[in-house]
């Protein structure tokens, strides 16, 4: 075979190694978006909003000066795993006395907080950059830890409702599947 032969087909090697290798790359990036949104609608099979019909076109505003209201969580055979604390404008999720979950047990980072608390967060600190939301009014939280377990969830100006009610809803969620987990190990 002479140079120019043996040239010429490690440049078509090339181009097709470089062919192959983009459409690989692309065929990544689709699978990634599948994966997505098969992530999306599991998250969304499996944790069901509750709607809260609307009372005026302006959400209502929880104010901080209300009575500390309690909710137990529980499974659905009534063992209390945890418990809901609102406080004025403050909310508290801990896990009952005696229940260790460990931070890396999924529902927590996977669906609470990426998809749940960051995006809340998100939202008011837009609000605050445009200037619709003053910046000590702005939903922040917090997940005290004791070691590699959690010790409680304290969420800060959540603001409305509707807002209160998602969190609620998501909370026990994700503390009953926690608790699924756990138990099963």
């Amino acid at each position: 075979m002479s140079s120019e032969e043996t040239r010429k087909r490690l440049a078509d090697m090339k181009a097709y190694l470089e062919k192959r290798i983009s459409d690989l790359n692309r065929e990544i990036v689709e699978l990634s978006s599948f994966l997505e949104v098969v992530d999306e609608l599991l998250a969304e099979k499996s944790f069901r909003r509750m709607e809260v019909p609307k009372l005026s076109e302006r959400a209502v505003k929880v104010e901080p000066s209300g009575p500390k209201e309690k909710i137990p969580i529980l499974t659905p055979e009534g063992a209390g795993i945890g418990e809901i604390t609102v406080d004025g404008n403050c909310l508290v999720a801990a896990p009952a006395e005696g229940l260790r979950f460990n931070l890396d047990t999924p529902p927590l980072r996977a669906f609470l907080v990426s998809k749940v608390l960051e995006p809340m967060k998100a939202r008011d600190t837009e609000l605050c950059r445009e200037g619709k939301l003053q910046v000590d009014r702005a939903f922040t939280y917090t997940i005290e830890q004791d070691g590699l377990y959690l010790k409680s969830i304290v969420v800060r100006n959540y603001g409305d409702e509707r807002r209160l009610m998602e969190l609620k809803n998501a909370i026990r969620w994700t503390f009953r599947r926690m608790y699924e987990k756990t138990s099963a190990e």
